[in-house]
């Protein structure tokens, strides 16, 4: 059966192209233009029949199911003219809507009739539309009472149907008939009201856009545009607005578009307008919603600046003497200068300000009704005029004493404003959904050219907005589809969760449709646009969402009744309730006493009265119930269930009855072959080529089925093709019939075998009577005359249809299914899902009927339909359900639409309703009850028995937060998760179509194994011959260069068996390690011979590793002296050769002997010490993963694992957790992989053993872990220390709780004492526990730490004051004060210090988080069989990648392993990596890094590195050893460490004895002594401060933490510093010695010029140069073949002729015969050994060359001189430029090279170095460096080859290359990843900014201790009396510590040097 697609997420084919071929990818797609109207028609015509369409009804005869009416369906949509069609089933019938210029019903007649199906013409009708929506958007409104004045204006204007305005959204919905009435008249109405209207939509079949031109003078040149635009056809409106040059244009998007409005504007006149979309779209809700945002934050900002000084004025200067007497001098008789600046500040609050409230009140008096501006209003007039009475009174009279209430009227405005700007802030998030889904349509889109023949011309970039329709838009993957439309070319597969909330992406290919919005994930699409505007699905949807959030709830009615009475009651309220009071005062009703002492009875009555009317608030309920259901629908269409509003909402969840329809509902809506049974012996291929062969030329469902089945059988063929059917017949209602291959096949239902005489066998008749029984069709097929088989065909049930039955049973909600089937199929399905009630063989009416007697049995009732014959059941039922995949009718019916067609949803929908209704319940239980609590409390009915009442300005705020309050209360609904019963529903896959491969374009890519070893070894053979290597040195001559050594380099490496090779140019020497059991020497030296070199082996040895380097993560430490401890402990292990902990990244690296020492051991060792340890990785050339076994039941069976994985080559070792099925595998990864240990699990046993890998616990989780635990034990502290702080610092001042904690208990024992101790004790104790653990490990091993300094200060405290307790409890006459906020407080601010340094901590190590973050999660692992060709490709764990794996990488993916190119071109983006901002070229045989981007090509790699080899790796523990590495200055901090403690524990008791004494013997005056405490305590005070302010903390974190930050930021710059050291030594150079050769130059020979003596021609010369030199390995012999190809640019590869009798001179040149030619290629000695004269002229010519340091190369053909060419290695970009930064710097450069004198000269001279030395040996270059040394420099030596390696070593600090040998590498101290000159710069520039922040830190962590320390000691108490709490002291030490930290961090905001990026780079192009 068709699949009938969403109407608002997809488009159909109405064009009739083929869907079901693939063809292959051409590099220029060539396709029809498909237009929607026959060929010939223009543009023009297409616009005169819009509007002209006919509406024709078919009866439709013999039609069985849903099926056949998507035949039908797609028929008649293919014919050209047609606009719409729509099949009914169950009626028989079909709309047709067409444009009868193109198409007749007669032609459409025929059509079904073709199909199979008998039509006949009903009625033909014209169409007419009379209603148009348009939506306006309303300013000013403030409650509800504004939105029913407007809705009320708006319903009773003639032509209006219906208005609907929705005071959350601001806006009006309004249904209009555009005959009567236009969308200016409803404006104008709208702001007859009061209130300012904008147009958003004035009719869903238009769209709207504004276009800004610029180049306009003259409102003349405006009318000629707005001429020539308004005669475009589909224009239906322009609007000019002069002040902003914008034109606004209404327009038919089927028709017209912007592009067309924009090339009209730029041609017309004399050419110079300019036109582009007006910007930021100011009529959006969400550029509104801000603005509205901003004006309210402007208007409170302002207040405040007036209010804040008339509240200081009036509440707080009154109570300082000073201030008190300047403000009460008075000015005119009683008038105080007080009042009057009080007068002249609230004026502007009141009247410019407030005027919005005025206006607002106005608007709304003036048409009869009174909003929450009235009452605002009147409340503040009276305040502020009573004040104003007040003064003037005061003014006027010398005797008058009255109070002014100028605060409560400004204040009273400044909280009403700032509720406001909240309640907008929180309104403005409850239409996140509208903005997500605005948000999916992409900005930019590629628009394509074509010929008519549909090649592509040319590609443009244009704006999203400017796609019109039948454009043809480019994809790429990764990007947007930029509109609706289908596919034309190009095959991929789509991301639709974002529209349909389906999560798995969807195949797409010629033909299918795509939607607007979603993501292409991998393949190119070319779509055509066939949905633009406000057409578009994605515009559809969001005005549905809109709709649904502008329909009101019926609950929302209540509210609209309440707010009508609201404000005149509330009016009436406040002035009875002045009245009241007033009267009361007057005549003495209450006591004088009553009345406060600033005002009189009347000012007191005046406060009651405003106080009522400004609490009272009508916004809360008014925004109750919208808010409510604008989240509840936003939510609902993110989970792809569309709600249409409230009236949906609210009956979905009383829902307690489901009526089901069953096809296309409860079943998948599409027939499949389910059973076949033969009758006669055949082989299946056989008879079902026989039946396709006859059911291909049918359009029937039932044959599609057939034919989709027998696709199966034949799957080696992507597009089988069938035997020809000779005289093919359909009969309707019956089947077909044809001859094929010469034999009469019959394939139809029982009737049409008895009509063809044809008899059925007992057999069959048994089995179409079983396959009835189970809901299946039976088809009989016939091959000459007998029944030979017959098949059952299905429609199965959709995924988890039962689960969803039962779930909804458990939920209380009664399932029925009613369906037009039989009851045969009815009840077969009923019986499967669990559906008790079944009603069978209904019409549409009887569905209906059915859905209104339940609902007179009192249901609440549902209908999930999807057909049209469904849709008089969604109407009649109080909730309709429509499945997305449906008709449009239906979805159309229909109150909630299913998106993803999933059943489950309906779930979704009934729970997602019942909780929107409670939390409605909620804001109408909290907007009620805050009125109702709130009016008599600011009446004052408890202020006669308490004295509380509530000043006018604080009701204000009160009323302002109760409408935040419920705008957050419905905003909690963004948190809605669905039921868990649906996360845990297993829901079965339906296989529907046979899935083949992958769907990549052209043909399956070939290309050899490339095994590392020769073919035919087995893996045993090459896992004994691991650990054998051999290591050769070889003495090589003939090399002159860099490229010379990497030629021998390539051809070693080239050799099986090789496992390294490194070139020292300068020695003549090549190291060689390899595996003798594949290769030996001599093969070795051939293989340098045939390079052009002659190679000798000096020496041989075996190859031995004995050293390990393992990384340990250790928790518990607090300060250096943990780290210190560790770090001699195991220093001290035998075998240990060297221990590093860093306290900032809290690990160990340790180098090690594995042979005498395990990883354990260490671990072992740390633990003794006190703290826990965790292994990260075990040795730097082993991987480590851990793997998470399910289906173990006994110990025996991992220990069987673990046996099984021992046994594997390669497995180091094996740990095993049985607890957590964890088990843990060290391996080498260049022999075996994680792959391998999975497959060897999962085939232990009885294989029912399942393996993954074991989910991380990164570095980056346990911090998570460690910051979410001092979180919550800083919580914990709070709860118990507030109240004990409050007992003790607070409360005491209150009188009548200050009594309460006073009572005494047992003698002089009070509650407040007994309170404390029993709040502070677990705090102590329990939160606390972390402290007395620290202390006693740093106590048992001999060292204290901050830990001791803690535990001694809170125990001096919370010991004394339990002392002091319980001398209370036993002596009647003693008085004591305790500490116990002391100890509590301590311990709180300790840990909120303690949670922001981990805080602060973690981010100092994100350069390595971003770089672990790089590897991608999964990788596409392809197969192949031996000759290269893919087989399977499958997505894998990257982690389970192995060596010599083929992996996939599509465009915009991540490489998922170090690697090189088997198959495809790409440019990969390796940025990330090296630095290196440009995407490098990739082509077969290139090498990749893992973690780069790859950019646009497919690319097969081979992986060549994984696991701990990756250069990822390498790189991210080089990093980690960087920041794991102390600096020399960090020594320091650690010595300090030692001494620290015990010195401050000494301090303390010194401090405490000497103030102790000082009191004892009385020599400072009692006086100094607070009354609270006594001299011992005030002395035990001072002795806890200095304990607890002491910080060794901060000193320890002042180096690492920064040299963590700058080797972190040096690493994202592409600089790699290896430790503190580096960056300590470099920040002091003050001299550089270059290297030349692949240093200063790019390492790579380039010809720069070339000279022919005779008359040849240089195309000819180079041909028979390059011929020769293409057979040579030799660096120069490349740079000239290099050369000649740009000779022959038009061709891509070009061949060269062929050269016989080649032959190699080493160290001379090549000589060879081309085209009978002997040509001889090389230096002057070759020419004068082969009787070649060199003439005078090529003597000059060879001088001037190394005079510029170019190499000379002679050429001679046929024995006379040819030419000369000379080749050079250039300068790097920007080297002189470097040079000349680093002397403004004052660094010295000096150039030091092996190279000949004459071109090091020539290079210094070109660079502006003045001392160069040459011709230097390795050793020379280290001597150089030292005699520097000597002078008093610090000298940094940069580098890249193996010659420079001592020099690197010897020098401070070693930079090397990034792109030199990986000795060079080794060697040094910074690699510069990129190979940059410039970034010398940045790695001294960064080092020294580093320090500078080291420095710092010092300054301020030393700085901090000695000022610290004597302060807290009381240094400052005999002079100030200013004394240091224990508490602060302990808040300050925490401080310390996060303050150090934080000023690490700010290196992350280092910058470069500005010079750096001004550096002109003249880029070398060395191709």
């Amino acid at each position: 059966m068709a699949t009938k697609f969403f109407a608002l997420a997809c488009i159909r084919d109405n064009n009739g192209e083929a869907r079901g071929g693939s063809s292959d990818l051409s590099p220029r797609p060539h396709y029809p233009s498909m237009p929607k109207y026959p060929k010939g028609v223009v543009a023009e015509e297409t616009t005169m029949v819009e509007g002209t369409e006919s509406k024709a009804v078919f009866s439709v005869i013999g039609m069985t199911c849903s099926a056949c009416a998507g035949s039908v369906e797609k028929a008649v949509k293919r014919l050209p003219g047609i606009r719409e069609a729509v099949v009914d089933v169950l009626n028989n019938r079909a709309q047709v809507m067409f444009f009868p210029d193109f198409v007749n019903a007669e032609t459409i007649r025929e059509t079904i009739e073709d199909v199979g199906f008998q039509a006949t013409l009903i009625a033909d009708e014209g169409n007419e539309k009379s209603t148009l929506v348009c939506r306006i958007r309303i300013k000013g409104m403030t409650c509800t009472s504004c939105s029913s004045t407007v809705e009320s204006a708006l319903q009773a204007v003639h032509g209006v149907q219906k208005a609907q305005v929705a005071l959350a959204t601001e806006e009006a919905d309004v249904h209009y008939d555009p005959k009567i009435v236009s969308c200016n008249q409803l404006m104008v109405t709208i702001e007859d009201t009061g209130f300012e209207a904008i147009l958003i939509n004035s009719g869903e079949g238009m769209s709207k856009i504004d276009l800004k031109v610029d180049g306009v003078r003259t409102d003349h040149s405006m009318r000629i545009l707005e001429e020539s635009l308004q005669a475009l056809p589909g224009v239906q409106g322009v609007d000019i607005h002069h002040d902003d040059r914008k034109i606004s244009l209404s327009y038919k998007p089927d028709i017209t578009g912007p592009r067309n409005f924009i090339n009209v504007i730029e041609t017309t006149g004399s050419r110079r307008f300019r036109a582009k979309i007006y910007p930021g779209g100011g009529a959006g809700r969400e550029s509104h919603r801000k603005e509205e945002i901003q004006q309210y934050y402007r208007f409170f900002l302002w207040s405040l600046v007036f209010t804040v000084p008339v509240f200081l004025t009036s509440m707080v200067f009154m109570y300082i003497p000073g201030l008190k007497h300047g403000l009460d001098k008075k000015v005119v008789n009683m008038l105080s200068i007080g009042e009057l600046i009080r007068w002249i500040l609230s004026t502007p609050v009141q009247f410019i300000i407030g005027r919005r409230f005025y206006t607002g009140a106005y608007k709304s008096l003036r048409h009869g009704s009174a909003n929450m501006d009235v009452l605002i209003a009147l409340g503040t007039n009276a305040a502020y005029f009573y004040s104003v009475y007040s003064v003037l009174r005061a003014a006027t009279s010398p005797h008058f004493k009255g109070t002014d209430f100028f605060e409560t009227s400004a204040m009273l405005i400044s909280f009403i404003l700032l509720g406001k700007y909240l309640e907008v802030l929180a309104k403005g998030k409850t239409s996140d959904a509208i903005a997500k889904l605005m948000d999916l349509a992409p900005d930019t889109a590629t628009l394509l050219t074509l010929d008519e023949e549909g090649n592509v011309l040319g590609e443009e970039e244009i704006d999203g907005r400017l796609i019109q329709k039948n454009d043809v838009i480019k994809i790429i993957p990764g990007a947007k589809v930029a509109s609706d439309g289908y596919v034309i070319w190009g095959q991929s597969h789509v991301n639709e969760s974002m529209i349909t909330g389906e999560a798995r992406p969807v195949a797409k290919r010629k033909g299918d449709t795509v939607i607007g919005g979603t993501v292409n994930e991998n393949g190119v699409l070319h779509i055509k646009a066939t949905r633009v505007g406000s057409e578009s699905s994605l515009a559809q949807i969001v005005r549905l969402v809109e709709s649904a959030q502008m329909a009101k709830a019926p609950a929302q009615k209540f509210a609209d009744r309440i707010s009508k009475f609201f404000v005149p009651l509330v009016i009436m309220l406040s002035f009875f309730t002045w009245l009241s009071w007033f009267l009361a005062g007057k005549f003495h009703g209450y006591p004088k006493s009553w009345i406060p002492k600033s005002m009189d009875s009347f000012q007191l009555a005046l406060q009651f009265g405003i106080s009522v009317m400004v609490i009272a608030c009508p916004c809360a309920l008014g925004l109750a119930t919208p808010t409510a259901v604008m989240v509840g629908t936003g939510v609902g269409a993110s989970q792809g269930v569309l709600i249409k509003g409230g009236q949906a909402l609210e009956s979905a969840h009383k829902v307690n009855c489901i009526v089901f329809d069953k096809t296309g509902t409860l079943t998948i809506g599409k027939p499949l072959v389910v059973n076949t049974r033969l009758l006669k012996n055949m082989v299946l291929r056989e008879f079902y080529e026989l039946v396709a062969a006859a059911e291909v030329n049918s359009e029937h469902p039932l044959a599609k089925a057939i034919v989709e089945y027998a696709k199966k059988f034949r799957e080696d063929e992507e597009n089988p093709t069938w035997p020809e059917a000779h005289d093919f017949a359909s009969i309707t209602g019956h089947g077909v019939k044809a001859i094929v291959r010469g034999r009469e096949i019959i394939v139809g239902n029982k009737s049409l075998m008895v009509d063809q005489n044809i008899a059925v066998p007992l057999d069959a008749e048994d089995y179409l009577a079983e396959a009835e029984g189970l809901a299946q069709t039976g088809i009989l097929v016939a091959i000459d005359g007998q029944v030979a088989g017959v098949l059952a065909i299905s429609d199965p049930l959709k995924p988890g249809a039962q689960e969803v039955i039962t779930i909804l049973k458990s939920m209380n909600v009664k399932s029925i299914m009613v369906t037009g089937d039989n009851w045969g199929t009815a009840n077969s399905i009923a019986n499967e899902v669990g559906i008790d009630t079944v009603i069978a063989e209904a019409k549409p009416d009887q569905k209906a009927e059915e859905v209104k007697r339940l609902q007179a049995l009192g249901n609440t009732v549902a209908m999930v339909g999807d057909g049209i014959n469904d849709s008089p059941a969604l109407v009649a039922a109080d909730v309709g359900m429509a499945i997305g995949a449906g008709t449009d009718i239906a979805i159309e019916a229909a109150d909630i639409v299913l998106m993803k067609s999933n059943l489950e949803d309906v779930i979704t929908a009934i729970d997602l309703s019942r909780k929107t209704f409670t939390r409605i319940r909620l804001n109408y239980i909290w907007a009620l009850g805050y009125n109702v609590l709130g009016i008599p409390i600011a009446a004052g009915v408890l202020f006669p028995s308490t004295g509380f009442r509530l000043p006018p300005w604080i009701a204000g705020a009160a009323m302002a937060a109760s409408s935040v309050s419920v705008v957050c209360c419905s905003l909690l609904l963004k948190n809605y998760k669905r039921p868990k019963e649906l996360n845990n529903l297993e829901v079965r896959g339906i296989m529907i179509e046979d899935c083949r491969g992958g769907m990549s374009p052209g043909t399956p890519p070939r290309y050899p194994s490339m095994l590392r070893y020769p073919k035919g070894t087995s893996p045993e053979a090459a896992r004994k011959a691991k650990g054998s290597e051999v290591k050769a040195l070889f003495s090589v001559v003939g090399m002159t260069c860099a490229a010379c050594a990497g030629s021998v380099e390539k051809a070693v490496k080239r050799l099986t068996g090789i496992q390294e090779a490194a070139v020292d140019v300068l020695n003549n020497t090549a190291l060689v390690l390899y595996y003798p059991s594949f290769v030996d020497e001599d093969k070795i030296c051939e293989a340098i011979n045939d390079a052009g070199f002659k190679a000798k082996l000096i020496k041989q040895e075996t190859n031995d590793m004995t050293k390990h380097v393992c990384r340990i993560s250790i928790s518990g430490m607090t300060c250096t002296s943990c780290s210190s401890t560790i770090e001699s402990a195991l220093q001290a292990v035998h075998g240990v050769h060297g221990a590093q902990v860093a306290l900032a990244t809290e690990e160990a690296e340790v180098h090690y002997d594995p042979s005498i020492v395990t990883s354990h051991q260490l671990m072992e060792t740390i633990e003794i010490t006190g703290f826990e340890a965790k292994l990260i990785s075990v040795g730097e050339d082993i991987s480590k993963i851990e793997l998470k076994v399910d289906g173990i039941k006994v110990g025996q069976s991992i220990r069987a694992i673990a046996k099984a994985l021992e046994a594997l080559p390669g497995v180091q070792d094996i740990e095993t957790f049985p607890e957590l099925n964890k088990i843990s595998v060290s391996y080498r990864s260049d022999i075996i992989g994680p792959r391998t240990f999975i497959q060897t699990i999962e085939s232990s046993g009885s294989a029912h053993f399942k393996a993954i890998v074991y989910p991380e616990e990164e570095k980056d989780t346990n911090r998570q872990r460690e910051i979410k635990q001092y979180y919550k034990l800083f919580l914990w502290s709070l709860v118990f220390t507030i109240p004990v702080f409050l007992t003790s610092m607070v409360l005491m001042y209150i009188p009548g709780i200050k009594k309460l904690l006073d009572v005494k208990i047992v003698n002089m024992l009070t509650v407040g004492q007994i309170i404390r101790w029993e709040l502070s004790t677990p705090v102590q104790f329990i939160i606390g526990k972390r402290f007395y653990i620290g202390s006693y490990k740093a106590l048992r091993h001999g060292s204290a730490n901050m830990d001791v300094l803690i535990a001694l200060g809170t125990n001096a405290a919370y010991f004394y004051s339990v002392y002091i307790v319980l001398r209370s409890a036993n002596y009647k006459d003693f008085k004591g004060q305790d500490f116990f906020e002391t100890s509590s407080m301590l311990i709180t601010f300790i840990l909120l210090g303690k949670y922001l340094e981990v805080l602060a901590k973690g981010k100092t190590s994100e350069a390595i988080a971003k770089l672990m973050n790089l590897a991608p999660e999964t990788a596409t692992l392809l197969t192949l069989d031996e000759e290269g060709n893919v087989t399977n490709e499958q997505v894998i764990d990257s982690r389970l990648i192995q060596k010599n794996d083929v992996i996939k990488t599509i465009p915009g993916a991540k490489v998922a392993c170090d690697g090189s190119v088997m198959w495809g071109q790409s440019y990969v983006n390796e940025s990330m990596i090296t630095g290196e901002a440009r995407p490098v070229a990739k082509i077969k045989g290139a090498a990749v890094i893992g973690g780069t981007v790859n950019e646009n090509g497919v690319l097969h790699i081979k992986a060549t590195r994984v696991g701990s080899e990756s250069a990822l790796s390498q790189i991210v523990r080089l990093v980690e050893s960087a920041q794991m590495a102390k600096a020399p200055v960090q020594k320091f901090a650690d010595r300090i460490s030692k001494y620290f403690v015990p010195m401050v524990i000494i301090l303390s008791f010194s401090t405490w004895l000497a103030w102790f004494l000082a009191g004892k013997f009385h020599t400072y005056p009692r006086s100094w002594i607070p009354s609270s405490i006594d001299s011992f305590e005030l002395a035990l005070q001072f002795g806890i401060s200095v304990m607890v302010i002491a910080c060794p903390c901060a000193l320890g974190l002042a180096t690492p933490t920064a040299v963590m930050v700058g080797t972190g930021v040096g690493a994202s710059q592409g600089i790699l510093i290896k430790g503190g050291h580096a960056l300590e030594s470099a920040h002091k150079v003050n001299c550089i010695v270059f290297d030349k050769t692949g240093t200063l130059t790019v390492g790579k020979p380039v010809v720069v010029s070339t000279k022919i003596f005779n008359k040849m021609q240089p195309q000819e010369f180079y041909e028979l140069v390059a011929a020769t030199e293409v057979n040579s390995e030799h660096p120069l012999a490349k740079a000239i073949v290099d050369y000649a190809k740009k000779i022959r640019e038009d061709e891509e590869n070009p061949t060269w002729p062929e050269a016989k009798n080649f032959a190699s001179i080493t160290g001379q040149g090549v000589k060879a015969v081309v085209r009978n030619k002997e040509v001889i290629v090389g230096n002057k000695s070759l020419m004068l050994d082969n009787d070649i004269g060199v003439p005078e002229e090529a003597e000059v010519a060879l001088a001037e060359a190394e005079a510029l340091a170019q190499t000379g190369i002679l050429i001679a053909v046929d024995s006379e001189l040819a030419g000369i060419v000379a080749i050079s290695d250039p300068l790097k970009p920007g080297a002189r430029e470097v040079i000349s930064i680093l002397k403004s710097m004052g660094v010295r450069s000096i150039m030091v090279t092996g190279d000949n004198w004459g071109t090091a000269n020539s290079i210094a001279k070109e660079t502006e170095i003045e001392t160069v030395i040459a011709e230097a040996r390795p050793e020379n270059k280290a001597n150089k460096i030292n005699d520097l040394q000597a002078s008093g420099y610090t000298v940094a030596m940069v580098g890249d080859g193996i010659n420079d390696s001592p020099a690197l070593v010897a020098a401070d600090v070693g930079m090397a290359i990034g792109a030199g040998t990986d000795i060079a590498i080794e060697a040094a101290d910074i690699v510069l990843m990129k190979s940059n000159l410039e970034d010398v710069i940045t790695a001294i520039h960064l080092s020294r900014k580093t320090f500078s922040r080291i420095r710092l830190n010092y300054i301020w962590a030393l700085g901090y201790n000695v000022l610290g320390i004597p302060i807290a000691a009381g240094v400052l108490f005999p002079s100030t009396r200013f004394r240091l709490p224990p508490w602060i002291a302990g808040a300050a030490m925490a401080a310390s510590s996060v303050s150090v930290v934080c000023c690490s961090l700010l290196l992350k905001n280092y910058k470069r040097p500005k010079k750096l990026d001004i550096l002109e780079m003249n880029e070398v192009r060395v191709q």
